[in-house]
């Protein structure tokens, strides 16, 4: 029993916070090895691949980003409007505007991006449905009792998800 729970809470720590197996066996006080033939038999690796390379991790890769390109934009913005309030240094107003003009095809650029990645990534109704109905029958096989208890649970999420994606 004690195994179980070490081993769940090094699944947590390598996929959840991306630990490695050397800082989770310090954390564990369990060997190195142990946690690598853990990684291995239950493909923890795998998961933690899918996981960073998911379309939610991409999507959110794009919009920071997006966010820093921004950032670097209205901090040009700022330097402009203090030169134009003073009326000084035209040379370098013309220089901001040429690079605030760059940043701008730059964003527009990288929202592109960011609108192809959501529209090729997008999950299907039908593909979600299948996952979920081999989910739900894991579960009825592992254990019918918790299978039946989460009855109304399976029909009022694949209606939301029905709604969301039909």
């Amino acid at each position: 029993m004690r195994k179980d729970k070490e081993r769940n809470t090094a699944h947590i720590l390598y996929i959840e916070q991306g630990k490695s197996a050397k800082e989770i066996a310090e954390l564990l006080g369990v060997s190195e090895k142990t946690i690598s033939v853990w990684v291995n038999k239950y493909g923890w690796k795998s998961r933690l691949t899918a996981k960073v390379t998911s379309r939610d991790a991409r999507i959110d890769n794009l919009k920071r980003i997006i966010d820093n390109i921004a950032e670097q934009r209205i901090e040009l913005q700022a330097e402009l409007s203090d030169l134009v309030k003073t009326n000084s240094d035209k040379e370098r107003r013309q220089q901001i505007r040429m690079e605030m003009a760059g940043i701008d095809g730059t964003i527009a650029n990288w929202n592109k991006t960011l609108e192809n990645a959501e529209k090729e990534t997008r999950i299907t109704l039908g593909t979600y449905l299948t996952v979920m109905e081999r989910v739900f029958r894991a579960m009825q096989v592992f254990d019918s009792k918790l299978h039946y208890q989460t009855i109304a649970f399976q029909e009022q999420h694949t209606t939301d998800i029905t709604n969301e994606l039909g």
